[in-house]
């Protein structure tokens, strides 16, 4: 009798929550209305929580790529990382809106992480990407994911 509660329980529990497994898949941009992004990566915050990092191609130019990117999560910023699929030492552009306005300039923080830096930001201590911001992780996804052949 209890295993048959205990399975009835799940199945309440699964029912629920329906939503949140589409959710992960992909959605419209919490920050651009009528824009679709999917997600990329779920980023480790501690033991227990997490933030999803969703993104989606913005343009690609030769092998440069520009994917937009957003959390709404524990952290909260938005905007656009630029690749290069073919150069694996090219600096990497990273501009930043935080919790401002997608595209104002006012909101706007730029950061280059030149190729020299990029293990300092993998092992979390390149400090001009310190706090909400894509961790490296993210990155690698994003060049899996747009720069495949």
């Amino acid at each position: 009798m209890i295993r048959v509660f205990g399975s009835l329980s799940l199945a309440a529990l699964a029912a629920s929550h329906p939503a949140s497994a589409a959710h992960e898949k992909g959605r419209e941009s919490a920050f651009r209305p009528g824009v679709s992004v999917e997600l990329l990566h779920r980023q480790p915050i501690g033991d227990v929580y997490f933030t999803d990092w969703f993104a989606r191609l913005e343009s690609a130019q030769g092998a440069w790529r520009d994917v937009y990117f957003e959390t709404s999560d524990k952290f909260v910023n938005k905007g656009i990382i630029r690749l290069n699929c073919e150069e694996a030492e090219a600096d990497i552009d990273i501009a930043l809106y935080g919790s401002g306005d997608y595209g104002a300039a006012a909101d706007l923080r730029e950061v280059r992480v030149p190729y020299a830096d990029r293990r300092a930001w993998a092992d979390g201590g390149y400090v001009a990407l310190a706090g909400e911001t894509p961790p490296f992780k993210f990155y690698r996804a994003a060049l899996a994911r747009y720069c495949a052949s």
